[in-house]
C-alpha cells in the first residue's frame, strides 16, 4: 500500500513539476510590447506628391478579419462554444487563403486593413500570411503582432491545440506612409492568463495630403472580444483619445476594423424597469451566446465623427457551430466590422461584401470617401 501511494505521489509531482515548469517558460518568453513601436514600412514608394493623398479624389479602403485564413464556413471554434481550435489540413488554410487573396484582389482598395493574419503559426500550419499578402499587394505595407506566444495550450485537446502563434494587424496603401507606429492598448488579463492571450494594439499609419500640411491618419484595430467588456471599454476609450488629438491638428481621421462591439445602427436600447437592455438587429439568439456589446456612439458624435457600416449583410457570426448554409436562421450574426471617420471626410459609399463566410468568419467591408478641402 505504501509503494503504491508513493508511486501516485511521484506522479502528481512529476505532473505539478510539468505544469509549472511550462508556466514559467510561458513567463520568460511572454511577449511584452512596448507602449509604442515604430514598425518598419516595406516596399514604401517615394515622398512625393505622386504618392501622396489627394483632396476630393475618391479613396477606397478595405477592412477584413480574414480569421488566419482558418475560421472559414466548415469551422467552428472553441472560445465560441464549438470544439476546434485549427483546421484538419494544409490544403484548407491554403484554399481560404486563396479565396481571401481573390477578394482583396478584386476590390483593388487604395488602403487594405487586415487583422488576424498569421505568420509561421502552429494553428495554421506555419503558412506566411503576411508574406503572402506582400507579394499579393507589393505596395508599401506594415504589419504590428498583437499575439505571440510560444505555445497557446488550448483547446484542452492536444489534436486541437493552437500551439506556437504569430500574429497581427497588417496595414497596405498606395501611398506613401510617412510614419507606422503600434500604439499597446491599456488592459490584460489577469496572470497567468495574459501568458498566452492577445496583446492588442492599434497601428496608426500617416499618409501626406497634397497641397496641404494635414496628413492622412489611418488607424487600424482589433479590439477585445472574450472579456467582460470592461477591456474594451478601456480600449475605446484610448482610441477615443487618439482620435481627439488627430483631429484636434486639423488631420483627416479614419478608424477601421474589427471592433468586436456592435456598431450604433445595428443596436437600439429598450428602457425596462430593470434598465437598458440592448436589442440587437441581428438578434442574440441564446443568452449563452458571445455578446457583442454596443459601441457606444454617443462621444463620436459629440466630437465631429461618424459611423460607417453597412448593416443588410452582417459581418460576422459565431462560430459555436460551422455555418449553417440550410438554416441560416440558425446562424449567430453580428455587426462589429467598419470604420469612423472624422468631420472633414466625406463618406461616398460603405458595403459590407457578402461573401458567405467563405473562408473567414468575417464578411469583408469596403467605403469609399473623399478628403474635402
Amino acid at each position: 500500500m505504501k509503494k503504491v501511494l508513493k508511486i501516485f505521489l511521484l506522479i502528481v509531482c512529476l505532473i505539478l513539476v510539468v505544469i509549472i515548469g511550462f508556466i514559467l517558460t510561458l513567463q520568460i518568453f511572454e511577449y511584452r510590447p512596448a507602449l509604442e513601436t515604430e514598425l518598419s514600412i516595406t516596399n514604401n514608394p517615394d515622398d512625393t506628391s505622386d504618392y501622396w493623398a489627394k483632396q476630393n479624389e475618391t479613396i477606397r479602403i478595405l477592412t477584413f478579419n480574414i480569421g488566419y485564413a482558418s475560421l472559414s464556413e466548415t469551422e467552428d471554434f472553441a472560445m465560441d462554444g464549438g470544439s476546434k481550435g485549427r483546421m484538419d489540413s494544409l490544403a484548407e488554410v491554403e484554399t481560404n487563403l486563396s479565396g481571401i487573396s481573390t477578394i482583396i484582389e478584386t476590390v483593388d482598395a487604395n488602403i487594405t486593413l487586415l487583422q488576424e493574419v498569421d505568420e509561421d503559426s502552429h494553428r495554421s500550419y506555419n503558412t506566411l500570411q503576411y508574406s503572402r499578402f506582400q507579394q499579393l499587394l507589393p505596395i508599401a505595407s506594415t504589419l504590428a503582432y498583437n499575439y505571440r506566444c510560444i505555445f497557446v495550450p488550448f483547446p484542452f485537446n492536444v489534436t486541437q491545440m493552437m500551439g506556437k502563434v504569430n500574429s497581427g494587424i497588417a496595414t497596405f496603401t498606395d501611398f506613401h506612409q510617412s510614419e507606422a507606429i503600434r500604439i499597446q492598448l491599456p488592459g490584460s488579463f489577469s496572470w497567468p492568463l495574459r501568458l498566452a492571450n492577445l496583446k492588442r494594439c492599434m497601428v496608426i499609419t500617416r499618409v501626406p495630403v497634397e497641397g496641404s500640411d494635414q496628413e492622412l491618419v489611418i488607424i487600424n484595430v482589433h479590439l477585445s472580444a472574450y472579456d467582460d467588456g470592461e477591456m474594451r471599454l478601456q480600449e475605446t476609450d484610448a482610441l477615443k483619445n487618439l482620435m481627439a488629438v488627430e483631429r484636434e491638428n486639423g488631420n483627416y481621421v479614419v478608424v477601421g476594423g474589427d471592433f468586436n462591439q456592435t456598431f450604433p445602427d445595428a443596436v437600439s436600447m429598450n428602457t425596462t424597469d430593470e434598465g437598458e437592455i440592448p436589442v440587437y438587429y441581428y438578434e442574440l439568439k441564446n443568452p449563452d451566446f458571445w455578446e457583442a456589446f454596443p459601441l457606444a456612439g454617443d462621444w463620436f458624435l459629440e466630437n465631429n465623427f461618424h459611423f460607417a457600416a453597412d448593416i443588410s449583410t452582417p459581418t460576422c457570426r459565431l462560430l459555436h457551430q460551422p455555418l449553417d448554409t440550410e438554416n441560416p436562421e440558425n446562424n449567430q450574426y453580428y455587426v462589429i466590422d467598419g470604420f469612423i471617420i472624422s468631420d472633414n471626410i466625406k463618406l461616398e459609399s460603405v458595403e459590407t461584401l457578402n461573401e458567405g463566410f467563405r473562408y473567414s468568419d468575417h464578411n469583408p467591408v469596403m467605403m469609399e470617401i473623399r478628403l474635402n478641402p
